[in-house]
């Protein structure tokens, strides 16, 4: 076990010595008391410090906490910090944990809830080995290879973003990730999850939306024996079975207002109950939250509660759809899903052809990434030659048919070469469904009651044709 050195920044005794005490219980860690925060930025600065905690005793000592929070951020130094209040205020904790704080705590303090926090947010300090002083805690995004082909571009608003999930990967801070369906959010929270010090421990995705609201309390909190008819055994839910890890709540709006109530108790409180039982159990693992939808909209209009709102956008980053980025990079993107289904698959497919990369960039892309990727993946797999053509694309995206519904050219009614008529219903029904989706601004549950089936219909629908996403 390594000797670790938790700061606290106080002048109040009652406090100091409460802290100790705790302190004093944890294997592994000592505590340095400091005046003030230029005294606890030197220990941040030579790397001497696991956590630290700042008490924001008086009005200005806010401004204190959130000025010291950004000087550790820009002296690249993933610490954790966690600031106490003497009371609760919730635009300054809103303000501080967007900062990056790891948490704020208001007194009278909950001491167990305290001692929770500083054990989990110095585990790692006092279970690792020291690196080498050159180590960096966390990959930078240039070294990620593939992976951030995705998201990285040399200037714009994708490129501050990269910046900003360099600076917020390594900290606890939950995270609010928007964009349209395909636009790679699951994607993004997993590059989050490897720049981060939890990179080592599990990375789970719960999709709220592919879930019936019977199911998806079950499957976030788990259940008992007897909880319910049918529970005839425990079930570890997705929060325990995380661990220490990161948990991706994807397509959060659909959850159920009773259980948005719920997860907020969950994430303020940092624990939670299995159905069916009255034993409480920690949450450890870091937060990620996923909507297709503008989620303020849903606050508005009553669908969502805006205190979990708040509690799960204290950094938000929105995706931009695939139209709006840089038009090379759908060239780039299929250059390189070419070259992977090609190896994988053995094909020898080694280009594409100038017609069939006017297509591509030509095509409005309503399934963004994914549906981008499934084209590719079935070009390869009916292309003949060595390299792709026009012909191996989709009828959807070839100039001489069907066009993106997307696009402002009408939907052609003289069907391409060659388009069987199971093919041309297929086509009517997936453009049938981005037109609704985009009427309804992608609100699953609207779209699937115009089209007069059900929300799990629509949702199976979406991933037949490529348009479901990596959401």
């Amino acid at each position: 076990m390594t000797d670790s050195t938790m700061v606290l920044i106080s002048t109040h005794s009652d406090l100091c010595q409460t802290v100790a005490d705790l302190v004093a219980d944890i294997p592994g860690l000592s505590l340095q008391i400091v005046s003030t925060t230029d005294q606890a930025l030197l220990f941040v600065q030579r790397e001497e410090a696991a956590l630290v905690v700042v008490h924001s005793a008086r009005a200005g000592d806010g401004e204190d906490a959130l000025s010291f929070i950004q000087r550790v951020a820009a002296a690249q130094r993933s610490i954790a910090t966690l600031v106490i209040g003497e009371q609760y205020q919730a635009q300054q904790a809103l303000a501080l944990l967007r900062a990056g704080a790891a948490d704020y705590l208001a007194r009278p303090l909950d001491l167990g809830r305290l001692a929770y926090l500083i054990e989990m947010l110095t585990l790692r300090a006092r279970h690792t080995a020291p690196r080498p002083a050159e180590a960096p805690a966390a990959l930078p995004v240039q070294t990620l290879g593939s992976k951030d082909l995705f998201f990285f571009t040399p200037a714009g608003a994708m490129a501050r973003m990269m910046g900003q999930i360099q600076r917020v990967a390594p900290q606890d801070t939950t995270i609010l990730l928007g964009g349209e369906t395909g636009t790679g959010k699951t994607r993004l929270a997993r590059l989050i999850h490897e720049l981060s010090l939890r990179r080592d421990q599990p990375f789970l995705v719960m999709n709220c939306g592919a879930l019936s609201a019977n199911l998806i309390e079950s499957e976030l909190f788990g259940h008992v024996r007897g909880a319910f008819t049918g529970a005839d055994r425990d079930r570890t839910g997705k929060f325990a079975e995380v661990g220490r890890g990161t948990l991706l709540l994807d397509e959060i709006d659909a959850l159920p207002l009773n259980l948005q109530a719920k997860l907020l108790r969950a994430v303020e409180e940092r624990v939670f109950e299995p159905v069916g039982s009255n034993r409480s159990l920690p949450l450890e693992a870091r937060l990620i939250a996923a909507s297709n939808r503008v989620l303020d909209e849903e606050v508005a209009v009553g669908r969502f509660r805006s205190d979990l709102y708040f509690r799960l956008n204290v950094v938000g980053f929105y995706l931009q759809p695939l139209r709006e980025r840089p038009s090379d990079l759908v060239e780039t993107l299929a250059r390189h899903f070419v070259a992977e289904f090609s190896s994988r698959n053995t094909r020898g497919v080694e280009g594409i052809a100038s017609a069939a990369l006017q297509a591509l960039r030509e095509y409005a892309w309503p399934g963004n990434i994914r549906e981008l990727r499934n084209v590719i993946e079935r070009a390869v797999a009916l292309c003949s030659g060595t390299i792709l053509q026009l012909d191996d694309l989709p009828e959807t995206l070839d100039p001489r048919g069907f066009r993106s519904p997307d696009r402002n050219t009408a939907v052609s009614t003289t069907p391409s070469r060659g388009l069987s008529l199971a093919r041309a219903k297929e086509e009517a029904e997936a453009t049938r469904i981005v037109e609704t989706l985009k009427q309804h601004n992608n609100n699953r549950q609207r779209a699937a009651a115009e089209l007069g089936v059900s929300r799990m219909t629509l949702y199976k629908k979406l991933h037949r044709y490529g348009l479901m996403g990596v959401s």
